[in-house]
This record gives C-alpha cells, sequence and structure tokens, in this order.
C-alpha cells in the first residue's frame, strides 16, 4: 500500500469558497438526461421495502430507469439499473452487484451518461445500481440519517433508504447474489465518501469499497474536519436551502455523531472490506485539456486537492492500523469525469477478481459504533445509556465475544442465545 502523504490545511479556505460555485462540475459536468426506449421484457419491478415504484423506463436494452420514492426519504428519486449483456432472470449462477454513485448535484444517470459505465461494464457478468444521492440534483444527503428531519425536504434518512431499502429492494427484484461476497460499493466524491461510510457501518454487507476522487475522511483530524465542515455545510445551505448542520448536527456539541459517521474514525470496522482509492493533487493532468475539457480549472483543481487531503490522512490510519488498501494516486489530476470514467476502468477488474474469489469471513472481527441498536455479522446489540449516541466496540471471535463500551447491554448471537452484560469502559 501506498505510504499516504499528509497535507497541509491551507487548501480549506478555498474549498468552502469554491464548493457552491463548483458543485455542479463536481457530480454530473457533460452528464445528458435519460431518453425513452423500448419496455424491458425480461424485468418486472415491483414495490416493496419501504420503496413505492412510480414508474419503470427501459434506456436500450441493458438500463433501466425507475422513479420511486422510498419511505425513508418520502420524496420521489430515480435510480438507474445497468445490466450487463444477455441477463435472464432466474440466472444461475447469480449475479453480483456494484452499488455505484455520483457526487454532489449529481444524477443516477451520471455513470451511465459521463462515466461511460455501459462500455466499462459490458465485458463483464455484473448488475450496476446507481442511484441519486440527493433531489434534483441538489447538494445530495451525505448517506446519513439527518439529525434534522424537520427540514424542507423531509426526512432525509439516507442511511436508511441506501441500506434496509435500496439493497433488499433490488435483492427481491434481480436474480443478485445475496450476500456481501457479492456486493460491493463505490462513488465519486461525495460518493466516494458514501461508499466508505457505507462500507464502515455495514461491513457485513460489502466484500469492497472503491471511492474515487472521495472523502473517505471528514472528523478524526483537525486539518480534515474544517474543510469537511465547510463543504457540507456549504451544501446545505447553498445548494439544499437547509440548515447547514442539519445532516451531522453542529461539530462540537454533536461531535460524537460526526465521529460516528467518519470511516478514518471507525476505520478497523474496514479491515475485511477490500479497499481501494483512486486520488490526484488537483494540479492539471493529462484529461486537463482548455480546449477538449474545458471544466473549469479553479473550481476543479480546488476540489481535487481537498479530496487528495481527505484520502491522505485516511490511508495513514488505515496504514497505521495494518489494513490493506490499494491507493491509486496517479499525480496530476482535477475533479473532472474523465479521471472518474478511468478509475472505474481501472476499478472493473480488481472488483471482478474479488467477485470470483471473496475473501472468508475473518476469524477476528472488531466493530466499533456509537449506535445504541445495532445488527452486524449476524449478531443483535442493543445497549442501554445515559447517552443515547456513544462508541462501543462489538470483538467477534469464534470462541465467543467482547463488548466494550457504558451500559448494560443485551448481545444476541446468530444462534438465537441471548446474553446480558455490564459494561465498562477499558
Amino acid at each position: 500500500m501506498m505510504r499516504a502523504r499528509r497535507r497541509t490545511s491551507a487548501v480549506v479556505g478555498a474549498v468552502v469558497a469554491a464548493s457552491l460555485a463548483w458543485a455542479g462540475g463536481v457530480g454530473v459536468a457533460g452528464a445528458a438526461g435519460p431518453s425513452a426506449a423500448a419496455k424491458n421484457r425480461h424485468v418486472v419491478i415491483r414495490d416493496g421495502f419501504g420503496i413505492t415504484v412510480k414508474s419503470v423506463k427501459a434506456i436500450g436494452s441493458r438500463q433501466i430507469l425507475a422513479t420511486i420514492v422510498p419511505k425513508a426519504l418520502a420524496r420521489p428519486i430515480t435510480v438507474r439499473i445497468l445490466l450487463p449483456v444477455g441477463y435472464q432472470p432466474h440466472a444461475e449462477p447469480r449475479y453480483p452487484v456494484l452499488y455505484l454513485y455520483p457526487g454532489t448535484s449529481g444524477h443516477s444517470y451520471d455513470w451511465m451518461t459521463a462515466g461511460d459505465a455501459p462500455k466499462t461494464m459490458a465485458p463483464y457478468r455484473l448488475i450496476t445500481v446507481s442511484s441519486d444521492i440527493g433531489f434534483n440534483g441538489d447538494g445530495g444527503g451525505w448517506f446519513t440519517n439527518w439529525v434534522d428531519k424537520n427540514t424542507s425536504l423531509g426526512p432525509s434518512q439516507w442511511e436508511t433508504y441506501d441500506i434496509d431499502e435500496l439493497i433488499p429492494w433490488i435483492d427481491a427484484n434481480f436474480d443478485t447474489i445475496r450476500s456481501r461476497t457479492g456486493r460491493a460499493v463505490a462513488g465519486l466524491s461525495q460518493g466516494g465518501y458514501g461508499s466508505t461510510e457505507l462500507a464502515a457501518r455495514h461491513p457485513d454487507l460489502f466484500v469492497m469499497d472503491g471511492s474515487f476522487s472521495g472523502a473517505p475522511e471528514i472528523f478524526r483530524d483537525p486539518q480534515v474536519r474544517a474543510g469537511a465542515y465547510g463543504v457540507i455545510s456549504a451544501t446545505m445551505s447553498g445548494l439544499n436551502g437547509v440548515e447547514p448542520d442539519a445532516p451531522f448536527g453542529n461539530p462540537v456539541t454533536d461531535a460524537v455523531n460526526w465521529a460516528g459517521h467518519d470511516p478514518a474514525t471507525t476505520v478497523d470496522n474496514l479491515r475485511p472490506v477490500k479497499l481501494w482509492l483512486a486520488t490526484a493533487d488537483g494540479l492539471p493532468g493529462s484529461y486537463d485539456d482548455p480546449v477538449t475539457n474545458p471544466t473549469g480549472y479553479p473550481g476543479a483543481a480546488v476540489i481535487e486537492s481537498a479530496t487528495h487531503m481527505s484520502t491522505d490522512y485516511f490511508v495513514a490510519h488505515a496504514n497505521e492500523a495494518k489494513i490493506p488498501a490499494v491507493v491509486y494516486d496517479y499525480g496530476s489530476g482535477t475533479h473532472t469525469w474523465p479521471y472518474w470514467a478511468r478509475d472505474l476502468r481501472h476499478f472493473i477488474k480488481p472488483l471482478m477478481r474479488t467477485f470470483a474469489h471473496p475473501p472468508a469471513r475473518p476469524a477476528k472481527i472488531s466493530y466499533k459504533t456509537i449506535e445504541p441498536t445495532y445488527s452486524v455479522w449476524g449478531w443483535r446489540v442493543s445497549v442501554k445509556r445515559s447517552q443515547r449516541l456513544a462508541f462501543s466496540t462489538l470483538h467477534l471471535r469464534r470462541s465467543g465475544f467482547t463488548l466494550t463500551g457504558t451500559g448494560v447491554a443485551t448481545v444476541v448471537s446468530p444462534r438465537g442465545q441471548k446474553f446480558r452484560v455490564h459494561l465498562s469502559r477499558r
């Protein structure tokens, strides 16, 4: 694994200034909207798992555009499903799935148009699912259940949608491998943060994570924290029209919630997940020709420099924890689509090798979370304590488990054995 280079915080102020001006270019530059096509006769899309299907449209022979209303969001969004060539229901073996997310101000179709995903995926036996991460191309939901559920955008429980609604809905409507060995997650920019955050909070669901110019750290180190808060609060107020602390709360009074949604803070959770990260330094690179790619260097450069710093700090913590990661640091390059399309081309081969030879579940697992109630690796944990959100860590071994934290916990094993545990922090 390449050793991360720690960056200074000099870009922080520029990131905040550029985030609003450049947010559209971050996620959707060059993308075109969907067009109608003949109905796909091989697939029937049904409601379920909190998702109501409003409409379904085929885009050519391999893409399906679904407009849905998830219960967790209470507003319509779109999902684009890219099928493998020759997809047939009831196929054996079943198909692995890649959940592939766009960036800030992105749409579900971005990867299919600007990201060239149909061509990249054509040789592979793989279903690709790309969902909106916000409403109508706004600033995005940052992949979390918002602390403020009463904004003008509604409940905005994005993690619940991504994990508890979208995944089982896809599994119910397509012939997927319904386990972590056949499921991966990846994304660009905000989507790269989201893919890593979802994998860190749900490592039993994904075998691999890909972050393309992502921000896999948002809170652990003060230098990263300042820039991340500036960008997130700017997207909230400037693009979503809501109060800046809506998703995670105030970074001082709600610091534990920020930390609990920072993959760098819970990096040990990712030990069972294969990590693949792509990043550049923000300087003009091979795709930054002002004639063929006039994307606006200042914004694209500043944002890429900021995500590079976030990636560097995250990788340094992975190194410290001795967690393997592949880091594709390609030097010069900006925050634009040609680089992300290339990232996907590079990512797909190790992804398919991982699906072909998935790693076994480790004999030793540690899972750190702030949640009072959760399920992971077949275990269910509920903790009663004075603070609703506080860190606890579940250590799993073949011989059993230990749980550290505060309060009194009820732990149920995959076999249904129930344990009551009085905790004291160690």
